[in-house]
């Protein structure tokens, strides 16, 4: 014998079930953040922030290193504008000055560490489009070749390079790189390429309609008109910001968002 269950008991436990599942998807379509702080920086460009709060960021050409007890400056006005700022490593500062083909590396104090490094003199290629970290005393560079090279700076030596980056994707056009101690990831308008520590192809994967892009944990948070996104193994997740304020510039460290609206510095941490 089987007990019949009323059918507007079924169907109310039918409600509650499809209710939970539509919820659940939901939720599980969006990274929630937390918001920590908010304060007034003037900047023309906003770089960043490392492990010890320190605020980098640019007015003119003139390089900011700011914390609650000092504000240390750099500048080099014979070579123009910093087309780039890079301080994964806190005692190795990369400065690139793209119209000038010339890296200089500063301590954490900004001094600099090192004589001027020009890839005209010093390397075979004439133009270097873009330059990221790597470990030790290399740097990976991204030149007019579009061949991306391990570069030695103290003993001024290219270690390997890759084939042109064509060769791993047809009508690859890079428009920025990012690295840390393990990888090396070069982004177009369409895509993103992986490659790691010796250089050896990883993967390509497509990411469309981005301004600014990080990677983080096994995926990329990127800005896309106005709104934050996280891409991980080809699913998309919204990256819920409140409150609310325009991007201009962005930077992800760790579990910390960081954007600058122009006027002020919003620091969000990601739940």
């Amino acid at each position: 014998m089987f007990l019949k269950i009323p059918t507007f008991v079924s169907m109310r436990c039918y409600f509650f079930i499809i209710l939970f599942f539509t919820l659940h998807i939901s939720s599980a379509q969006e990274i929630h953040t937390a918001f920590k702080s908010k304060q007034l920086l003037k900047a023309d460009r906003f770089i960043g922030v490392d492990e010890l709060d320190n605020i980098f960021y640019l007015n003119g050409h003139t390089l900011y290193k700011q914390n609650k007890n000092e504000t240390l400056t750099y500048s080099n006005v014979k070579l123009g504008a910093i087309q780039s700022v890079n301080f994964q490593n806190p005692f190795k500062i990369i400065l690139f000055y793209k119209d000038f083909n010339t890296v200089i590396i500063l301590d954490n104090k900004l001094n600099e560490l090192t004589d001027t490094i020009d890839f005209t003199n010093e390397s075979l290629f004439s133009y270097v489009q873009f330059v990221s970290p790597s470990s030790e005393n290399n740097l990976w560079l991204l030149a007019d070749d579009n061949k991306i090279r391990l570069y030695d700076y103290q003993k001024h030596m290219i270690k390997f390079e890759t084939q042109a980056i064509n060769f791993y994707q047809e009508a690859f056009t890079p428009v920025s790189i990012k690295s840390n101690y393990k990888f090396i990831w070069v982004f177009s308008n369409t895509g993103v390429m992986q490659f790691n520590e010796y250089g050896s192809f990883i993967k390509y994967s497509t990411l469309t309609n981005h301004e600014s892009v990080y990677p983080y944990q096994k995926g990329f948070i990127y800005l896309n008109h106005n709104d934050l996104y996280y891409l991980d193994n080809n699913k998309q997740y919204t990256v819920f910001i409140e409150p609310r304020s325009s991007f201009k510039d962005i930077y992800i460290n760790k579990n910390s968002i960081y954007n600058f609206d122009g006027t002020y510095l919003y620091h969000y941490n990601i739940l």
